[in-house]
C-alpha cells in the first residue's frame, strides 16, 4: 500500500516536472516555428530503455466486498451533532448581543463627546482607543475559543463514526467502504448509513464541549480526561 502510494507520488512529481517544462518552452517552440515558416515534425533520438520482464506469480487480491456510507446524512440525523448545533447556536447568539451592546456603548460615547462641542481631549481619544483594543481582544477571543469547542466536539463524533463504520464493515465482511459522494451509482443494499446512525446514536449520543470561558489549548495541556457532556451557555460571560 505504501509503495503504491509513493508511486502514485513519483509518478504526479514527474507529470509535474513534465507540464511546467512543456510550458516553459512553449514559447521558445513557437518563436522558432516562426522563425522557420512552415512547422516540421523533428527527429529526437530515442535511446534504448531496459527490458521489464514478466514478473512471478503474487498473491491474488480477495475479490472486494463493498459497502457505502454518507457523512452528510449520518452527521444530519446525529443526535450529538444536533444538540451540538443548538448548543454553537446559543453561544454565537450571546456573543453577537454582548458585541452590539458594547458597540451602542462606544457609539453613545462618541455621541456624548461630540455633544459636548469641544474636541476630545488626548485623554478621551487614549481612553477611547484603548477600549476598543480591548474589545477586539475580548471578543477575538471569545469567538476563537467558540470555534476551537465546536472542533473538539466535531472530533468526537467522527472518531466513533469512524470506529462505528469499522465495526460494521467488519461484522459484515466488507474490505472496501467508500463516501457515497464520488459514487455516482450504488445499489441501496450497499448503504450501510442508517446503521452507522442507530449505532452512532447509541454509543454517542452526546459530546462533551468546553464551556464558553474555558480554553480548550489549556484544558489539553492539563491532561484533563473530559466526560462531562454539553452544558448550558452562561449567555456569554466574559
Amino acid at each position: 500500500m505504501r509503495s503504491s502510494i509513493m508511486a502514485r507520488t513519483g509518478h504526479a512529481r514527474l507529470r509535474g516536472a513534465l507540464c511546467g517544462l512543456a510550458i516553459a518552452l512553449t514559447p521558445a517552440l513557437a518563436m522558432a516555428q516562426d522563425a522557420g515558416g512552415q512547422q516540421q515534425n523533428p527527429i529526437l533520438p530515442m535511446p534504448p530503455v531496459p527490458e521489464f520482464k514478466p514478473l512471478p506469480a503474487g498473491t491474488k487480491p480477495a475479490a472486494p466486498v463493498i459497502g457505502i456510507f454518507n457523512t452528510q446524512q449520518i452527521m444530519a440525523q446525529s443526535t450529538a451533532v444536533q444538540k451540538l448545533q443548538t448548543e454553537l447556536g446559543n453561544r454565537r447568539e450571546a456573543l453577537v448581543k454582548d458585541v452590539r451592546a458594547e458597540d451602542t456603548q462606544l457609539q453613545a460615547l462618541r455621541q456624548s463627546i461630540i455633544k459636548a462641542g469641544k474636541a476630545p481631549t488626548p485623554e478621551q481619544q487614549q481612553d477611547l482607543q484603548k477600549r476598543v483594543m480591548a474589545d477586539r481582544t475580548k471578543f477575538g477571543n471569545r469567538n476563537r475559543i467558540l470555534e476551537e469547542d465546536a472542533q473538539v466536539a466535531l472530533n468526537q463524533v467522527q472518531r466513533e463514526m469512524q470506529q462505528v463504520v469499522s465495526a460494521i464493515a467488519a461484522a459484515r465482511g466488507m474490505n472496501l467502504v467508500l463516501q457515497a459522494g464520488p459514487a455516482a451509482l450504488h445499489d441501496n443494499s450497499l448503504d450501510i448509513s442508517d446503521q452507522v446512525v442507530t449505532s452512532l446514536n447509541q454509543a454517542l449520543p452526546t459530546v462533551y464541549m468546553p464551556g464558553p470561558t474555558e480554553e480548550p489549548e489549556q484544558i489539553a495541556k492539563s491532561g484533563k480526561n473530559p466526560v462531562m457532556p454539553i452544558q448550558p451557555a452562561d449567555n456569554g460571560g466574559e
